[in-house]
């Protein structure tokens, strides 16, 4: 799972883009993935990591009309990210904001802990995903964008799963 935001306090900054991918024996059986309006506008520096832009996100639904639907996607499932705490206390702040039903508890495991735990730092410098990936040669390259972000983070899991 991976979370877009408009900076990084969960207490006040707000998703702009999530997305999940649902995987079975290895492989990516489902995905989801919303943009989302954060009712604000998007401070310029997220515009320029991310790409999203204003008019985007204001022809999203608010966060609050799809977190039941992610909190479905989610249920039942380790949630793996790269950070994934970070992704979560967004997730969570939102539903507290929004008055959502909140999510079913669930496992999670966080391939930047991971790769702390096997990866010596001088093999690696950073445990950026980004430089994860570049280091690695994983397929797929992490863009601040969340579907690129968690196919990475999913190849990242497959490599550590390796070491």
């Amino acid at each position: 799972m991976d979370c877009e935001t408009t900076g990084l306090d969960p207490d006040s900054d707000r998703i702009i883009e999530v997305a999940a991918l649902r995987v079975r024996e290895g492989r990516p059986v489902a995905l989801f993935h919303r943009v989302v309006d954060p009712g604000r506008p998007l401070p310029g520096f997220i515009t320029s990591l991310t790409g999203l832009t204003d008019q985007q996100v204001r022809q999203a639904p608010p966060v609050g009309d799809i977190l039941g639907d992610l909190s479905a996607f989610l249920a039942h499932d380790t949630v793996v990210g790269h950070n994934v705490g970070f992704d979560l206390a967004f997730i969570d702040a939102e539903i507290t904001t929004t008055h959502s039903t909140p999510r079913a508890a669930s496992l999670s495991l966080c391939t930047a802990e991971s790769a702390r735990a096997l990866v010596p730092r001088s093999r690696v410098g950073r445990y950026r995903l980004n430089t994860l990936a570049e280091a690695f040669d994983l397929d797929h390259r992490p863009s601040h964008r969340t579907v690129s972000d968690v196919l990475a983070t999913l190849d990242l899991l497959h490599y550590l799963s390796g070491v």
